[in-house]
C-alpha cells in the first residue's frame, strides 16, 4: 500500500498540468484505495487535529448541500464541493499508508515543468495567445502552475537533508522556476499577486538564524528580478500590466464592461448588490442567475455578464449564493487548515518542517487567488486544493509521529 499511495501522489501533480484532467487519476485511485480500510482497519490514530481538519472539509460539504436543498437548486450544483467530502477518506488512507516523502516533492516539479513545456509549444507552435496547457481556461493553468512551483520551492530544506541533495535541488529550483514561468506565459495577473507573499515567506523561513540582512537580500533579489522581468523586451508582463491599467482607465471613465477587468468589476458590484437582500443564506445558484436577468431586463446591470454563472471572486460568490454562512464555510476551508499548518511550522520538528510551509503556502495561495477568480467553480481548482491539502497533511503527521 506504501508504493501505490506514493505512485498516486507522485501522478497526481505529474500529470495535472500536462494531461487533460490528469490529477484526477491519482485522487481517484486513492478514493477506491481508502475503502480497504473497512477491511484491514488498520489503526490510525487520530488526533484532535485530525478531527478538526476532517470536520472542516465535511462541514463545508454540508452547509453547500443544505444551501442547495433549501434552494431547490439543481443537483449538479454539488458536483464541486462533492470533492471536500471525496477527500476524507483519501485522508484517512493516507494517514493508514503515507506516501514516501520522495513522490511528493518528485511530482511537483515535473507537473510544472510538463505543464510549461506543453504551454510553450502552445505559444511557439499553435500561436495560442494564452496558452492553457492540458487545462480549459488559462487563469486556472496559470494559477495551478504558479501554485506547483512556490510548493516545489518549499521542499528546498527537505533536499538538503537528502542522499542526493544537489539533484534533489537543482530538480525543487527548477519546477519553481517553470512554474512561475508558466503563469507568465498564460497572463493570469491574478496569480501573480502570490509571488511577494511567498517569497517574503521563504525569505523569512529560510533565513531564520542568519540575521535580518539575508531577508533584505532575498527581497531585494525578488525586487530586482521583476523589475528585469518587467522590463525586458516585448515582456509579457508589461504587456498584461498595461492592459489592467487600460481596462480600469476605461471603466473609470465611461463604465465601460466590454474589457476583462470592467467585466469583473461589474459583477462584484452586482452580486454584492443582490447579497444584501438575502444575506444570510443568499440567493442559490438559480435564484443567482435569475435575478441577473431580473436586472438586466430592468437596465440596471450590463448584459455582458449575464452569461456568467459565479461573481469572479470566490468570496462575493459564495456571500451571494450561500450568504454569510456560506462565507463563512468558505472562510474555514481556507484558514483554519492554514492556522493547523502554520502551528506545525512553528512547533514542528526539522523533518516535518517542509510539509508544514507547503501546507502554509497552499493555504495562502487559495485565498488570494480567490480575489480575482472563482477557484472552487471548477474541477481542477478544488482538486488542487483538496486533495494536496490532505496529502501534506498526512505527510506532516507521519514526519512528526517518526520522530
Amino acid at each position: 500500500m506504501l508504493g501505490l499511495t506514493s505512485v498516486c501522489v507522485f501522478l497526481f501533480f505529474a500529470l495535472a498540468l500536462a494531461v487533460t484532467s490528469g490529477y484526477s487519476l491519482g485522487a481517484l485511485i486513492l478514493l477506491l484505495s481508502s475503502m480497504l480500510l473497512l477491511w484491514k482497519r488498520p489503526r490510525l490514530n487520530l488526533q484532535r487535529r485530525d478531527y478538526l481538519l476532517i470536520g472542516t472539509l465535511l462541514g463545508y460539504f454540508l452547509i453547500y448541500t443544505c444551501n442547495m436543498l433549501y434552494h431547490g437548486d439543481q443537483a449538479r450544483e454539488l458536483d464541486m464541493p462533492s470533492r471536500t467530502l471525496l477527500a476524507i477518506p483519501v485522508l484517512l488512507v493516507l494517514l493508514a499508508y503515507p506516501p514516501r516523502p520522495a513522490a511528493w516533492w518528485a511530482g511537483l516539479p515535473i507537473g510544472a515543468i510538463a505543464g510549461t513545456a506543453l504551454a510553450v509549444w502552445q505559444l511557439c507552435a499553435l500561436h495560442m495567445d494564452r496558452p492553457q496547457a492540458a487545462t480549459s481556461n488559462a487563469i486556472h493553468y496559470g494559477n495551478v502552475s504558479i501554485l506547483l512551483g512556490m510548493l516545489s520551492l518549499c521542499g528546498l530544506g527537505w533536499a538538503r537533508q537528502q542522499r542526493h541533495r544537489g539533484a534533489w535541488t537543482v530538480l525543487l529550483i527548477a519546477g519553481g522556476v517553470a512554474g512561475v514561468a508558466g503563469s507568465v506565459i498564460s497572463g493570469s495577473r491574478g496569480g501573480w499577486l502570490v509571488l511577494p507573499v511567498c517569497v517574503f515567506l521563504y525569505a523569512f523561513h529560510y533565513t531564520q538564524g542568519r540575521g535580518k540582512h539575508y531577508i533584505a537580500i532575498v527581497l531585494a533579489g525578488f525586487v530586482a528580478l521583476s523589475a528585469l522581468a518587467f522590463a525586458l523586451p516585448e515582456s509579457p508582463v508589461r504587456e498584461r500590466v498595461a492592459v489592467a491599467v487600460d481596462d480600469l482607465q476605461k471603466f473609470k471613465q465611461n463604465d465601460n464592461v466590454t474589457t476583462s477587468i470592467g467585466q469583473r468589476i461589474e459583477m462584484w458590484r452586482t452580486a454584492l448588490e443582490l447579497s444584501t437582500e438575502h444575506i444570510w443564506l443568499g440567493l442559490g445558484s438559480d435564484g443567482y442567475m435569475a435575478a441577473k436577468q431580473t436586472l438586466a431586463n430592468e437596465g440596471e446591470m450590463d448584459k455582458m455578464i449575464l452569461h456568467h454563472t459565479n461573481a469572479h471572486n470566490d468570496y462575493i460568490d459564495a456571500l451571494v449564493k450561500r450568504g454569510l454562512i456560506g462565507l463563512a464555510a468558505l472562510l474555514a476551508l481556507f484558514f483554519l487548515p492554514l492556522t493547523l499548518f502554520a502551528k506545525a511550522l512553528r512547533r514542528g520538528n526539522a523533518a516535518s518542517r517542509p510539509f508544514a510551509l507547503a501546507g502554509v503556502v497552499l493555504c495562502i495561495c487559495y485565498p488570494i487567488f480567490g480575489l480575482t477568480t472563482s477557484s472552487l467553480t471548477l474541477n481542477i481548482g478544488i482538486f488542487m486544493l483538496v486533495f494536496p491539502m490532505v496529502m501534506l497533511w498526512a505527510q506532516l503527521r507521519r514526519q512528526e509521529r517518526s520522530s
